[in-house]
């Protein structure tokens, strides 16, 4: 996780606190204690000049990106379901089901490779982005079996539909972490892909957790072109300044959520992937290794960013409960 997105401890603030003269906090009626907290507040000018130095010394303690953010938006396929890894499974169980039929190891392993190599390059007909997806992967069988092993690629592809379909579903954690996100902010999926593939995929989501849905093949652009994030943003009814954009790809999803001037970006990067080294592709502001990373990087979690804005210490203490209480001698 980049800097900027770990919370600094609050003792820092303290200190800070510590370099003004004693007399700003007894003029504002304020001390240190141990009793209850109250709803006093400390004088407007006083409070400025404490949070500007506070600034000054610890900017990434002040500044959230994500202050503004009402829309989070997610990338589909290895965000929010691991398609990669429900494709290599699903090959896995079509190369022992030909070693079952009596085929050699190597000659069902070299088939099932050709096939997931072919699925990946083009997940659809070229010429009908839209047509029959069962039929093209029942083509693309028939290519990576050969015509010595031809005649068993329906029986092939629908063990791996099978396998494949056990695989593509939302995570218990991420389930758990979208409710919990879709209490405070309204959440939308932005993907790439043909129409009948990525809606295969989409209505195995709980629907109840999205507002919107935006698929590539429905609105004829692709990220990164700002245009299927502009549509996102209708359908929201959102700013693009109120968006963040979450996605495993630099390239369509980072990309893709700058040019449309997306409030916040953060790349998915889980710590088997190696981070790539392209000087082009833009930067994201946050990089995580798992969804359940989000709440760490919102204010709610934050509670020094609110303690900034505010001249509330009783905010302050709404949201941090494990540091000294101000109190009135």
């Amino acid at each position: 996780m980049r800097h900027d997105a770990v919370f600094t401890p609050l003792t820092h603030f303290y200190r800070i606190a510590s370099q003004f003269s004693r007399r700003v906090l007894k003029r504002s009626g304020w001390g240190w204690g141990g009793g209850q907290t109250n709803n006093a507040r400390i004088p407007a000018d006083d409070w400025k000049e404490v949070a500007s130095l506070a600034r000054r010394r610890f900017p990434a303690m002040c500044v959230n990106k994500f202050q503004d953010v009402t829309t989070i938006l997610f990338d589909l396929d290895n965000t929010l379901i691991n398609t990669k890894a429900a494709d290599q499974f699903a090959c896995e169980q079509v190369s022992q089901y030909l070693r079952g039929q009596g085929v050699r190891r190597t000659t069902a392993q070299a088939a099932v490779e050709k096939f997931y190599q072919y699925v990946r390059d083009t997940p659809q007909n070229p010429i009908d982005e839209n047509g029959d997806a069962d039929a093209w992967r029942l083509l693309l069988w028939r290519q990576a079996l050969g015509p010595s092993l031809s005649t068993w690629a329906s029986s092939c592809y629908s063990v791996w539909c099978e396998a494949r379909a056990r695989r593509l579903h939302l995570p218990a954690d991420v389930h758990d972490l979208l409710l919990e996100l879709r209490r405070r902010y309204k959440l939308g999926v932005v993907t790439n892909g043909p129409s009948s593939c990525q809606w295969e995929k989409i209505r195995r989501l709980p629907s109840h957790l999205f507002d919107a849905i935006v698929v590539s093949g429905d609105v004829l652009r692709k990220k990164p072109c700002p245009a299927i994030f502009e549509e996102a943003f209708r359908q929201l009814d959102s700013a693009p300044q109120e968006c963040a954009m979450i996605g495993d790809r630099l390239d369509t999803d980072i990309a893709g959520a700058v040019a449309a001037n997306c409030a916040v970006t953060i790349l998915l990067r889980p710590p088997e992937v190696t981070p790539t080294t392209d000087e082009e592709d833009p930067q994201p502001d946050f990089v995580i290794s798992h969804l359940r990373e989000i709440p760490d990087l919102l204010p709610e979690r934050k509670g020094f960013s609110f303690l900034c804005q505010s001249r509330s210490l009783g905010v302050f203490h709404s949201l941090r409960e494990d540091v000294p209480t101000w109190s009135k001698p």
